[in-house]
């Protein structure tokens, strides 16, 4: 009897563990639209769709260490000369209602004529509000 209950107990874990799991990488994967969605906003200038996508006390450091807040980040974006930017080796943590996302980047830039390419490695900060995600936070470190 106590082995039939063990097993029938174990048959819930897993089914509880894989129903989690699933849900995790639903999350996960809407977390990666959201940052290709923030990409393609940025090399658009798409300042409306990234307004959606940061929060109103989102917060971020550059490159060269300089801290912003997302009125800044809206300005800074609308008068860039980025044209691309392509992120690698992105890895998603879920952490409740908050995720961390670590990658590197490349973004490529027209200025005076040539073409400048930055690359680094950034960490996003999501936070599930409202029953959708937003950006609370991002940092950006060279890699060279």
């Amino acid at each position: 009897m106590r082995t039939k209950v063990f097993f029938v107990l174990m048959l819930c874990t897993a089914g509880t563990v894989w129903a989690q799991q699933r849900s995790d990488a639903d999350t996960a994967s809407k977390i990666l639209a959201l940052e290709n969605a923030w990409n393609r906003a940025s090399e658009s200038k798409d300042i409306s769709g990234l307004d959606n996508l940061l929060d109103e006390r989102f917060l971020y450091v550059d490159l060269n260490g300089r801290l912003m807040n997302k009125a800044e980040v809206l300005k800074d974006v609308q008068d860039s000369s980025v044209h691309q930017v392509v992120t690698l080796s992105l890895v998603v943590r879920l952490h409740g209602d908050a995720a961390i996302v670590t990658g590197l980047f490349q973004m490529k830039a027209i200025e005076h004529g040539k073409t400048l390419l930055q690359q680094g490695r950034f960490v996003d900060t999501w936070l599930r509000k409202d029953e959708r995600w937003v950006a609370i936070g991002s940092l950006t470190a060279p890699t060279q």
